[in-house]
């Protein structure tokens, strides 16, 4: 009975507590992403928060909120995430002009280690202003240094400086991709037939045929001039990417030699994983040309010759493995 009367009275309170903090909390929170609006975005006349829409990401969801001076759209603040932290989750709001230019950044919320990671909050570092005034369109990469961008990461604090990229990139893609028509869209399988196959007369996807290899199914696309077999497409994936399947177009010639590949379906981390799309960065070309039986196509930390993207090795892995899986096919298909 003792400890019953305990639990009842413990459980009554923290109910009473919570109930009691919940509404200063909200209110609290609110304000604070308030501030923050007000902090990485122009002046503005309208209510931003009234005026609020979500851009929906692989990941979830960003908030936007679109900042307005006489009826026009200054700049808009995106409540962004990323859960590469050290500790977590990051949220951060990042404040994006209409051109794409990166005028302000407020970190929200975070569990970094107090001292280190924690110096990403703007008042106690000025890593955010390496951000300030920056275009990604033009040539400014938002990683840090060693990992092949223009960001100095905090000392002694790579993870954490890291994140805060990965949820400003994020923000930035989202913007762009759906607000001013900028972003990547990957290639149709016939665009991609056209890019990664040597020259051809027929109409490949008309011809189109499956195999089983290892009890997966794999798509095929012959390639003929005449009666000349002048190469196949083969469609392979890899489940080992970063954050879920990889789909690619591979072309060969009938000598087995990659003339192409092409990204078909991907869901990696934008502005690290989604670099082994072709519009976004060179990676491919380091498959083209190449014999799979002569080179070994692994990244060159797995004893090949292919050099990994930077910050995303998991995902060039897997970029790999399908390559290869497509050549394996090649093998048992591409000279019947």
């Amino acid at each position: 009975m003792a400890l019953l009367t305990i639990t009842l009275i413990a459980s009554a309170s923290l109910g009473f507590i919570y109930e009691l903090t919940k509404e200063p909390i909200e209110r609290a929170a609110l304000a604070k992403r308030n501030e923050a609006i007000g902090s990485v975005v122009p002046e503005f006349d309208n209510d931003p928060f009234g005026e609020q829409y979500t851009i929906e990401i692989p990941e979830g969801e960003l908030v936007v909120f679109p900042a307005k001076k006489d009826g026009e759209i200054t700049g808009v603040a995106i409540e962004t995430f990323t859960n590469r932290g050290f500790s977590g989750e990051i949220r951060l709001m990042v404040g994006i002009l209409p051109d794409g230019t990166i005028h302000g950044i407020e970190v929200l919320e975070h569990r970094e280690t107090p001292g280190l990671g924690d110096k990403i909050e703007s008042d106690k570092s000025d890593f955010h202003l390496q951000f300030e005034g920056e275009n990604p369109k033009e040539d400014f990469q938002i990683r840090i240094r060693q990992d092949g961008g223009d960001i100095d990461a905090i000392t002694a604090t790579t993870i954490s400086s890291r994140a805060y990229c990965d949820a400003v990139q994020r923000a930035w893609n989202a913007y762009m991709d759906v607000d001013t028509g900028n972003g990547h869209e990957l290639p149709s399988t016939e665009e991609a037939i056209n890019s990664v196959l040597p020259e051809y007369g027929n109409n490949p996807v008309n011809e189109e045929y499956q195999v089983v290899h290892e009890d997966k199914v794999f798509n095929i696309y012959p390639g003929r001039k005449g009666r000349r077999f002048t190469g196949i497409a083969v469609e392979s994936y890899s489940e080992s990417g970063y954050m879920g399947p990889i789909r690619l177009l591979t072309g060969f010639n009938p000598d087995g030699i990659i003339t192409g590949v092409e990204v078909l379906e991907h869901q990696e981390t934008q502005g690290y994983g989604d670099l082994i799309e072709n519009s976004r960065s060179d990676f491919y070309k380091q498959f083209i040309g190449r014999n799979p039986s002569e080179e070994v196509l692994n990244l060159r930390e797995d004893g090949g010759v292919i050099d990994g993207i930077s910050g995303a090795t998991v995902t060039s892995q897997a970029y790999c493995e399908a390559v290869r899986l497509a050549y394996e096919v090649f093998e048992k298909e591409g000279k019947k």
